[in-house]
């Protein structure tokens, strides 16, 4: 906004002369272009985007329009300025390197997205100063070294100082005397020459920078891949699913392999607590609804209770296997519990895609940006160092039931935390090993709760197909609350009457629509429906697959023989 603000006087004038006003995104468009939004992932995420946006500009922005208004005019810097510019930087930033973080990248914004196979990557050296930006060593780096070599003098000091009782105050007066003595010895110049005079007097900044090239801090895009005669050459932006890829960048496809849907942790809780209670109420314990309600929050109760406090040890995190070399294990068992756990492909949306996405966006730099949209990128740097921002969401905050048997919500208007179903409609593992804790036979439990490493164990059993067959209730209702969780999903996109609309009628209507953003926001429900639609499907065939073992023969049946005469004596 600074720079935009000095026009011409802006040494970066030439490139934001390049850039469009802004990019279409989903914040800044009119609510009725969210109509279509209704029930889907960006419903939340634009919501919650343009209430950051606000805040940043009333905390950060406004307060420097008041106190320097000579600099930061208030006419200049306007709320509606502050988000056109987010959606420029949203779209275009690349991260640099540690000193730099995100930043506009002249020229490496020009690519646009291909997913899978484009041609060229953003590398840079992003072990840097950050104090700095040194690419080598520098005086940072130096009095860092010097401030642990300190550090360890200072151990060993304070220990002869205890043994032969001297103060330590003699010591500090001492080091800064002699410090005195240095810094009048010799004064160094650290004062900055001013980067205009330097330009007037010709000095050539560039001077010697050719000579050692392996030494040279820059940013690279770098062709990965041969291009054909007057092929275009793509960028990824990232394997991101469709609602970051509508909401940074303004475009989204077709059958996105990275995408998911989610569902509240208070829909879990509520259904956990009904397939319980009609558990109990099929065994005869009671019929009184009470009653029931009562009895199946005491039994649930314990479970969430242990899965939340060991959830770390049943499902760590991916860095935490990393960290145990448990590279081969997991090469062994990609889906750790196995098809009887359910075990569900996590939701961290490292998919391949043999597809071809091109998205054309008009990006020649010339003023001509009728739908501009524009790259976060994948960032390729030298030491591997991965700044994609996937979808994750945390784990272990605290966790107890309100009396109605919710969750604890906070400031989210109660959602709690969200658990996720990949795009082929399979939940989490976290969700699934929750399930399993929770529907598991109570001798089970109760062993649990003994020592975690049953639990692990048992979890290691199921992944191997190594369980009885009676456990074939507990699959069956962890199936059930699954195929539960996809249906109060799908519900979610039903309009203010109720009424539910099919992939394929939302098909035929993006057909007919003449907006870029209808037919975008059409293609980000559509994926999503349709993930909702394997989930119901596959978890609606894994429910009729769980039935009670049947007993096994000895052979074909023998014919009753007839009743035995007695011979008369």
């Amino acid at each position: 906004m600074y720079e935009i603000a000095q026009g011409e006087n802006s040494p970066w004038y030439g490139y934001l002369q390049s850039l469009p006003d802004h990019e279409d995104l989903p914040i800044l468009w009119a609510e009725d272009d969210h109509q279509h939004f209704q029930g889907t992932e960006m419903e939340q995420a634009v919501a919650k985007d343009k209430e950051d946006l606000e805040d940043d500009y009333e905390t950060i922005i406004k307060p420097l329009t008041i106190k320097y208004p000579d600099v930061f005019p208030a006419d200049a810097f306007t709320l509606a300025a502050f988000e056109k510019v987010s959606t420029l930087v949203a779209s275009r930033a690349f991260e640099v390197d540690m000193y730099h973080e995100e930043a506009m990248v002249p020229f490496a914004d020009i690519f646009n997205h291909r997913s899978g196979s484009e041609h060229v990557h953003f590398e840079t050296d992003f072990e840097v100063c950050d104090a700095c930006g040194a690419l080598e060593f520098c005086e940072h780096q130096y009095l860092a070294f010097l401030d642990g070599q300190d550090e360890g003098k200072g151990d060993a000091d304070m220990m002869d100082q205890e043994q032969d009782g001297s103060d330590w105050s003699d010591v500090d007066d001492e080091r800064h005397a002699h410090d005195m003595d240095e810094d009048d010895e010799e004064e160094i110049d650290t004062e900055l020459k001013d980067l205009d005079v330097l330009e007037e007097q010709g000095v050539n900044f560039w001077e010697g920078d050719n000579d050692d090239d392996d030494h040279k801090d820059s940013c690279d895009m770098v062709l990965d891949r041969k291009a054909k005669k007057n092929e275009e050459l793509l960028n990824t932006y990232g394997d991101h699913p469709s609602v970051v890829l509508l909401n940074k960048y303004g475009f989204c496809y077709d059958n996105n392999e990275n995408d998911y849907v989610s569902v509240p942790e208070d829909a879990v809780v509520d259904l956990c607590l009904q397939i319980t209670k009609e558990g109990l109420e099929a065994a005869g314990i009671s019929k009184d609804e009470g009653m029931l309600e009562d009895i199946a929050m005491e039994t649930t109760r314990p479970r969430w209770e242990f899965f939340l406090t060991n959830e770390h040890v049943l499902c760590p995190a991916e860095e935490d296997d990393d960290d145990d070399d448990h590279d081969d294990e997991e090469e062994d068992h990609p889906h750790e519990h196995g098809d009887d756990c359910d075990h569900d492909h996590d939701h961290d949306h490292d998919h391949d895609h043999d597809h071809d996405h091109d998205h054309d966006h008009d990006h020649d730099h010339d003023h001509d940006h009728d739908h501009d949209h524009d790259h976060d990128h994948d960032h390729d740097h030298d030491h591997d160092h991965d700044h994609d921002h996937d979808h994750e969401d945390g784990h272990g905050h605290e966790h107890e039931h309100d009396p109605e048997g919710g969750c604890c919500g906070g400031d989210d208007g109660g959602m709690g935390k969200a658990y996720f179903a990949n795009a082929e409609g399979l939940y989490e593992d976290t969700l699934t090993c929750l399930l399993h804790v929770m529907f598991v036979d109570q001798g089970t439990f109760e062993t649990f709760t003994e020592d975690v490493q049953n639990a692990i164990d048992f979890f290691d059993e199921l992944a191997e197909g190594k369980r009885q067959a009676g456990d074939w209730k507990m699959k069956k209702q962890v199936y059930q609350v699954c195929k539960a969780l996809s249906e109060y999903r799908l519900q979610a996109y039903a309009d203010d009457q109720g009424r539910q609309q099919s992939v394929q009628q939302d098909f035929e209507q993006r057909k007919k629509v003449n907006s870029k953003r209808a037919y975008y926001a059409l293609t980000l429900r559509m994926n999503e429906k349709k993930i909702v639609e394997k989930s119901i499907a596959y978890y609606d065939n894994m429910i009729q697959q769980c039935k009670p073992p049947t007993k096994k023969s000895n052979g074909p049946a023998k014919r009753k023989s007839g009743a035995k005469k007695i011979r008369k004596a």
